[in-house]
């Protein structure tokens, strides 16, 4: 077992949405992953986005998503697991998704694209619904304009052994 660590240069996260007027993208530009892992599982997982790196090159749009997320409050928008299983070239298991200070219990699936002996590249998206973490949906111009209630995380995380 040892420690994961991140090639935060090459892995990207995106939250993708819709909204009334046209689909959306954030980037992700500030986030850490710590664990341990071995050949068969990866333990103690912790995902830290900070929430206010969420950005779509819109100011307007992105003072909207941290307001929406709480940011001043929560800083951080984390994802936890204690226990993952590697098998068959994919990691799976349960974890908790925490957004604006609520938490629910989600079911994280990566796909191992590819592995040498010193890197390890991981693929996958998480959708889940705004609603479910009590957050309204943001709207803007005079709520004309809704984003949808559904967004996905989508990630291609580098991890160096």
């Amino acid at each position: 077992m040892s420690q994961i660590k991140l090639d935060g240069e090459k892995s990207k996260l995106t939250v993708t949405g819709t909204s009334s007027l046209h689909d959306w993208e954030m980037d992700v530009n500030e986030f850490k992953v710590s664990g341990d892992i071995s050949d068969s599982k990866i333990s103690n997982l912790l995902v830290e986005v900070t929430s206010e790196s969420l950005k779509s090159g819109k100011s307007t749009m992105d003072k909207k998503a941290h307001d929406a997320v709480q940011s001043k409050d929560y800083p951080f928008i984390k994802f936890s697991a204690s226990t993952l299983s590697l098998s068959s070239g994919q990691i799976q298991g349960p974890g908790i998704l925490e957004i604006g200070g609520e938490k629910r219990d989600m079911n994280f699936q990566a796909e191992i694209v590819h592995e040498t002996s010193t890197e390890m590249q991981l693929k996958g998206a998480l959708s889940f619904k705004l609603t479910d973490f009590n957050i309204a949906p943001p709207t803007a111009l005079f709520a004309t304009l809704k984003t949808g209630d559904e967004v996905q995380v989508n990630y291609e995380i580098y991890l160096l052994k």
